[in-house]
């Protein structure tokens, strides 16, 4: 029964190692297609919200349009170079349709019930960027939105945004170029982790697996003698 046990428990050990390195080649594929297409689609720029194509991640985007600086959103805990900060957000208004537009990061004030002094673009405004998914981070329970603004927020949910601004938002994040003259302190990526560490990570895990199965092999012939 001894013996059993022990290679029931080595199979269920060996099954989850060889899962999680397959787990981590999935992604890193994941991560190789995203490069790609973030190769292939931020090279074609789209001048409208009406000419996008069904799914417009990735694309290059410029329109001309208004900040709606009474609704600014700032996304909370961002860290830059081992300082605290907030990504600022800016609904723009697109001849009545709405999207969000990430300015880049600004510098958290010393204390916390302190805001920080946001810069705002009047009249007529012409911006560039990268279409983008939200970022979201884990969530226990909906995260409860305050009344009065700047809105700090954990997360980049345009639906329950929209609901609590009172717009109807685009389901993505205009990330502006860094060349524009309204940008801030850039320090979004797209690709947090290459696809070469998934990959690193995947033959750890493999390698683990073959040393469990040698352990496992000689504790087996050893009980035999």
């Amino acid at each position: 029964m001894r013996r059993i046990g022990f290679v029931i428990f080595t199979v269920a050990v060996l099954a989850t190692l060889v899962k999680l390195g397959m787990w981590q080649i999935s992604r890193a594929q994941e991560k190789e297609s995203l490069g790609h297409a973030l190769d292939f689609r931020s090279e074609q720029m789209y001048y409208s919200l009406a000419s996008l194509p069904p799914d417009p991640r990735w694309y290059s985007l410029t329109l001309r349009g208004r900040f709606d600086h009474s609704r600014a959103l700032l996304l909370d805990n961002q860290i830059y170079r081992g300082r605290v900060g907030y990504h600022v957000l800016y609904p723009f208004d697109v001849e009545g349709q709405w999207l969000l537009v990430n300015l880049g990061w600004i510098p958290a004030p010393a204390y916390r019930e302190q805001m920080p002094v946001l810069p705002e673009h009047h009249g007529e405004v012409l911006v560039s960027g990268i279409i983008a998914p939200p970022s979201s981070l884990l969530e226990l329970s909906p995260e409860t939105l305050e009344d009065s603004y700047p809105l700090r927020v954990q997360n980049l949910n345009t639906g329950a945004l929209s609901m609590h601004m009172g717009l109807v938002l685009q389901p993505w994040i205009l990330q502006i170029d860094p060349q524009s003259p309204v940008a801030l302190e850039q320090t979004w990526t797209p690709v947090v982790m290459g696809p070469h560490k998934h990959y690193a990570y995947a033959l750890q895990w493999f390698l683990m697996a073959v040393a469990v199965s040698g352990l496992a092999l000689w504790w087996l012939r050893r009980g035999k003698t």
